[in-house]
């Protein structure tokens, strides 16, 4: 799956109608979400028998949220967008994928040289081959 993917189906189930992106979140608006490829990394798990007896491909993402000069809004915002994903399953083009989050919730970042307050939400897409 690629972060396209995801953030197409973010946007359409989640009903998000503000700036949303990948790879590059947009710093002139004030709300702005953006999907970006894990600098987590995973280490690398083999499985006996080789590839295609893996069952799950993992993709590690981090979503970047900006939204408004309001703490608590911020704040609210990031945790609905959290709770959306949280121990979620679900299918893209027919692959069931299941959602395992990395922290026990948002990560405040503070706020930028805006003043805009943003989250980190960091998460796993284990994706059924």
């Amino acid at each position: 799956m690629t972060l396209k993917q995801y953030k197409d189906y973010f946007k359409k189930e989640f009903k998000w109608t503000d700036s949303i992106s990948i790879g590059k979140i947009d710093n002139n608006q004030e709300k702005a979400i953006c999907f970006y490829n894990s600098q987590r990394g995973q280490s690398y798990i083999g499985t006996l028998g080789g590839k295609a007896n893996r069952s799950t491909d993992i993709k590690s993402i981090t979503i970047l949220l900006r939204y408004t000069k309001n703490q608590d809004s911020a704040e609210q915002m990031a945790r609905k967008v959290y709770e959306f994903f949280e121990e979620r399953t679900f299918f893209i083009n027919s692959k069931r994928i299941f959602t395992m989050m990395t922290y026990l919730e948002p990560i405040s970042l503070g706020t930028d040289d805006k003043n805009v307050y943003e989250y980190s939400i960091e998460l796993d897409f284990y994706e059924e081959r």
